[in-house]
């Protein structure tokens, strides 16, 4: 039995109730009616628990109400004035959806009789937008009855529908009405005077009438059994899908930008590292004095072999009769280090290997030099793996130095060691000391830090945008579902439920991003690699490294952030969304 205790409400210093003390019967079809605007909607809002913020109490079955949304969710059903349905959901999942919130136990034996009972039964697979007006006042039964509600609350249900469809709904309710309490307010007095067991009219805030009492007692289905909602987060997010393409379609852009910039960079890294492994002149350097005197002697140094210098700048090279302007420099003693192509390392004086790159400009496998009246030919016999760092580049044998005795620079000497990173470092305090592939190297790593500092400076702005269009899309997302989470609240639903709802949302959106973001840089890697063959054209590939586990740990560092992005994206709605005026949304056309 449903009692209403000196039930008061003010809004905007108006008494829209007054002192209201009314007793309900358990079952029937009670009609409220009045004046536009006098409070009909309010009441209803009040006994249904909708409306928290009044004076006096609401009683059932001799118990004051105090925790509503446990009342609402065992007890209340409502047909709302405007849309109660969820447009992204099929028929059939917005009539279960009800019982689902409720933690109600059902059979699908229930449904179709329900539905077979309705005329509706065939609908069930089609959308909200499918269906005609009457069509949708009998889904909102049908929901009412699933869910097995002892109380059925009717805001204007008729008001949008032509007078047959009205009339049709007003002899289900009547026939629903046998086995539980049904309270319509409605504006047409004669459809409420036509087929409700009593009318009651609200007037200056008091609720004037009698009732006519019924002996049926209602018989309520208390079991109970937990419904994952996650369909419905599904569906919500699926039926967004062509507002979220753009979104897509932008950060799975950025994700397969971000996957091959990451992976050049490791790609370039290597390939300088490789470079320097197996550069001819990995364990040479040249040293001069820091007077500029020439060497008299020359100095010993532990675990290093020394020798003097020779100008080969000064030889010109010819291929043919096209001089050439490539470097000429001396093979190390020691070759062991040296990855050639093809070819092998000189074993004459007048046998030389070469770059790659110069290799494919050649014409033929001579080179020739001269030096005012000294000329002499050079065979090709070798030439060296192709790398990033490698110019045309041209390594003679120790031999020729027989040759060329008139080249001797007895001002710098070549010093070849093992140790040549720790000996470089020890003779810059004594000597002029350079190193071609030290340097080098030191000078590409340099440029290679300043690209991976642009590049994470763009990856932070192109995150940090990322996060404003989630933020935004979610916002817009929210807003414009904003009557589907009032008509959520107003089944009940606990606030940590629709909040773990949002969540699960969220992240499922991550993980489409994230995943598929993740496959299309996957098959890039897999076409620069495999079917473009990078490393033919630029001298290094695409290279996954390891970040803390495993080389695949930059795909979970992008699943990450995106989970983390858009469950950040997702906080500022979702406080909207739970502080949504229910009341306000659920009138609005």
């Amino acid at each position: 039995m449903l009692v209403l205790k000196n039930i008061s409400k003010k809004f905007d210093n108006r008494m829209i109730l007054n002192d209201i003390s009314f007793q309900f019967p358990d079952t029937g079809f009670i009609g409220i009616q009045g004046e536009s605007g006098c409070g009909k909607s309010t009441l209803l809002y009040v006994i249904g628990m909708l409306d928290s913020a009044f004076d006096g109490d609401v009683l059932y079955n001799g118990e004051k109400i105090v925790q509503a949304k446990s009342f609402i969710r065992s007890h209340i059903s409502f047909m709302m004035q405007n849309k109660d349905i969820i447009s992204s959901m099929t028929i059939k999942e917005n009539i279960l959806l009800a019982a689902q919130v409720s933690y109600k136990q059902y059979h699908y034996s229930q449904l179709k009789k329900i539905t077979k009972q309705l005329g509706i039964f065939d609908l069930l697979d089609k959308f909200p937008s499918q269906l005609s007006g009457g069509e949708l006042k009998r889904v909102s039964i049908a929901k009412a009855l699933m869910k097995q509600s002892s109380l059925i609350l009717c805001d204007e249900p008729t008001g949008a529908l032509h007078e047959s469809q009205a009339h049709e709904v007003m002899k289900i309710l009547k026939h629903t009405s046998h086995d539980r309490l049904v309270i319509i307010v409605s504006h047409d007095p004669q459809l409420l005077s036509l087929y409700c067991d009593s009318v009651l009219t609200l007037k200056d805030g008091k609720l004037k009438g009698k009732i006519m009492k019924r002996d049926n007692i209602v018989k309520e289905n208390h079991n109970h059994a937990f419904h994952s909602l996650i369909r419905y987060s599904l569906r919500q997010l699926f039926f967004q899908k062509k507002k979220l393409v753009f979104l897509f379609l932008f950060q799975w852009i950025l994700i397969s930008i971000f996957f091959l910039m990451t992976t050049a960079m490791n790609g370039i890294d290597d390939a300088i590292s490789q470079d320097e492994k197996q550069s001819v002149t990995r364990y040479m350097c040249v040293m001069e004095n820091k007077d500029r005197n020439i060497f008299y002697d020359i100095p010993k140094i532990e675990n290093a072999d020394i020798q003097y210098s020779y100008h080969l700048d000064q030889l010109h090279i010819f291929s043919k009769q096209k001089e050439m302007n490539s470097s000429l420099s001396f093979l190390p003693r020691n070759t062991s280090h040296i990855q050639l192509q093809h070819g092998r390392i000189p074993s004459q004086y007048n046998e030389v290997i070469i770059s790659e790159s110069l290799y494919h400009s050649l014409n033929n496998r001579s080179l020739r030099i001269r030096y005012e009246d000294f000329q002499m030919e050079l065979k090709v016999v070798g030439v060296l793996d192709p790398s990033l760092l490698k110019g045309e580049e041209i390594y003679c044998s120790q031999l020729l130095k027989d040759k060329i005795p008139f080249l001797k620079d007895e001002y710098s000497l070549i010093l070849e060691s093992f140790n040549m990173k720790e000996l470089y470092q020890s003779l810059s305090r004594n000597y002029i000391v350079y190193s071609e592939v030290l340097e080098r190297v030191e000078s590409y790593q340099s440029l290679l830090f300043l690209a991976k500092v642009v590049a994470n400076i763009f990856i932070g702005v192109s995150l940090f945008v990322s996060l404003l269009l989630i933020g935004i899309v979610e916002s817009i997302l929210y807003y414009e579902r904003k009557h589907d989470v009032a008509y959520l609240l107003s089944l009940g639903i606990e606030p940590r439920r629709l909040v773990f709802l949002s969540l699960l949302e969220s992240m499922t959106l991550g993980m489409i991003i994230a995943v598929i973001g993740c496959f299309i840089s996957s098959l890039l890697y897999y076409f620069f690699n495999n079917v473009y063959h990078l490393q033919l054209h630029f001298y290094f590939h695409l290279q996954l490294k390891k970040i803390l586990f495993h080389s695949y740990d930059l795909y979970i560092f992008i699943i990450f952030i995106y989970m983390f992005m858009v469950i950040l994206g997702s906080l500022f709605p979702m406080k909207r969304m739970m502080k949504v005026d229910m009341i306000n949304v659920l009138r609005e056309e």
